[in-house]
């Protein structure tokens, strides 16, 4: 028989007994506007349409039309500006969250062709704008007509928040393609740029973009997941709050940016998705997202005098910007002596600048007990352990390694005693099985701080028709640093929906010992995952 009719065959037997599975890769437009009702189209592959979904905000109502891929998105006027969750599932097959922008005023596409000057697509001076780099060479430029002594804020969202696989650079350009200014890793790897208006006139907003992974390519690069928002304000915009760590729901932040007003309050909005909480302002464009963490915060320090901040217990937050050249920000606190201290700085992770260098020294002293500049390999915040040798006050010094500085460059400090403790990571945030079959899910185990309890690590919330039996970690062996769970579903099973998996920690009784620990999938840079899908598809 002939070879390639051979290979035809083979692959028709294999296409009939492949499930089909649903794939979606973003959403266009990536925005949707407060007080709107706009049509977006998931990009994907969907063998059957409609689909059923579910998003992590209830107050984001969301319907299927007709045509496959696209839904009808409608947001009421009280809903707050941030990022959506937005799940696609079917009886064999469910996609990867898949995050939505979500904007308090109307957006409006780019339209092409607007690589020249006299192309550009014209906007206002207060405007949410979104389009796509779909090809090699691809250029977008926007028209903003500005006044004499405005300060232009123009920030792009693409890598950050949408995943999109590119480097963007952004330059504001006057008429004659003059670069007036050029940005592009401010916010993560992501551009924004702020520029004084010095004459009434028309600047033009152009980016482009490389890819994310650098490859041997020195033109400008393009594809279909070239995706990106912009902002553009003259008006109030929210940069980011401090703290980025909230020790509770009850601490007001503090709003930095530009064109702020003292009606700018700071609102918080909780997600349910994970610990991860939203911070933005009623008539401002902008928003941060911030993470929670011990009790106590302490205040916001702007000094470059040698000026000293007093935490009054541990834990404590400590929170500020290195704002000026060579400044050296600088917190006491008091230590018991043989008490071992932890201190981790957050800043990179949440898309600033600073390149953090943490020290502990005994009060009024030069001598270094610790220091730090980054945690691990590709972790650029820093983080240091000392054991206190006497009680007494210690001082922490937060700077720049590179000696850096600006309004970008915030962090937020936690200081903490430093505790035994076990985290359990999950590579995928979902998974699909067969009736009648097993699977495998293998857990990673990182053990901290001398953390060395056996672990009792079992499922919950299953379905009645899927079983897992639990699996023990040891301190020890290659168990300590992972366990595989297996589930079983019966012939029958059918299920879509979430479950857990959780670890008890155990005494040398083999009895509960402390809080049990949920494993989490890492969805971006800040939020953690502990709900994990599962299909189950009944066996024909």
């Amino acid at each position: 028989m002939n070879l390639r009719l051979v290979v035809a065959i083979a692959s028709l037997i294999g296409c009939g007994n492949a499930v089909a599975q649903i794939q979606v890769d973003r959403f266009y437009p990536p925005c949707v506007s407060v007080g709107q009702e706009t049509v977006v189209q998931a990009e994907g592959k969907f063998p059957k349409w409609p689909v059923s979904f579910v998003c992590d905000r209830d107050d984001v109502q969301i319907a299927t039309a007709e045509e496959s891929g696209k839904l009808k998105v409608t947001l009421p006027s009280s809903v707050s500006p941030g990022l959506a969750w937005v799940r696609f599932y079917d009886e064999s097959s469910a996609s990867k969250l898949v995050p939505l922008l979500i904007e308090p005023i109307p957006a409006k596409s780019e339209v092409e062709p607007n690589n020249k000057i006299i192309e550009a697509t014209s906007v206002e001076s207060m405007a949410i704008v979104y389009g796509r780099l779909e090809k090699n060479g691809d250029v977008d430029t926007f028209r903003v007509t500005a006044k004499r002594g405005e300060t232009l804020v123009v920030s792009a969202i693409a890598n950050r928040y949408l995943r999109s696989p590119m480097d963007m650079v952004l330059q504001l350009v006057d008429k004659q393609g003059n670069v007036l200014e050029q940005v592009d890793d401010v916010c993560g790897i992501d551009p924004q740029v702020t520029y004084v208006v010095d004459e009434d006139d028309d600047v033009f907003a152009r980016v482009f973009a490389f890819p994310e992974t650098p490859n041997s390519t020195i033109s400008y690069a393009g594809d279909a997941s070239f995706v990106y928002e912009l902002r553009v304000a003259n008006q109030p915009f929210v940069d980011h709050a401090i703290p980025l760590v909230a020790a509770s729901d009850q601490e007001t932040p503090l709003l930095f940016g530009w064109n702020l007003l003292e009606v700018n309050v700071p609102t918080r909005v909780s997600s349910k998705t994970s610990s991860v909480s939203t911070i933005h302002s009623q008539g401002a464009l902008g928003w941060q997202q911030q993470i929670s963490g011990p009790i106590n915060v302490i205040g916001i320090v702007e000094s470059a005098d040698g000026a000293v901040s007093n935490a009054e217990s541990v834990p404590f937050i400590f929170s500020g910007h290195v704002s000026k050249p060579s400044e050296v920000d600088r917190v006491r606190f008091v230590g018991k002596k043989s008490t071992k201290y932890q201190a981790t700085i957050h800043s990179r992770a949440f898309g600033f600048l600073l390149d953090s260098v943490l020290t502990i020294s005994k009060a009024g002293e030069k001598e270094v007990l610790a220091r730090n500049d980054d945690r691990e390999r590709d972790v650029a915040d820093a983080s240091v352990e000392f054991t206190a040798s006497e009680d007494g006050e210690y001082e922490l010094s937060i700077s720049d390694l590179v000696d850096g500085f600006g309004p970008r460059h915030a962090y937020s400090v936690v200081v903490e005693e430093s505790q035994p403790v076990v985290e359990l990571v999950v590579a995928e945030g979902h998974f699909t099985m067969k009736g009648g079959e097993s699977m495998d899910i293998t857990v990673s185990i990182q053990r901290k701080n001398g953390f060395d309890r056996k672990l009792k690590v079992i499922c919950e919330h299953l379905p009645e028709k899927v079983k897992s039996e639990f699996v023990v970690s040891e301190p020890k062996g290659d168990s300590s640093k992972s366990v595989t769970i297996k589930l079983t579903a019966e012939k029958d099973a059918e299920f879509s929906g979430n479950f857990q998996m959780v670890a008890q920690p155990l005494d040398e009784s083999d009895n509960a010992f402390g809080p049990a620990v949920t494993a989490t999938h890492q969805l971006n840079s800040l939020a953690k995952l502990k709900d994990i899908w599962l299909t189950v598809v009944a066996a024909p």
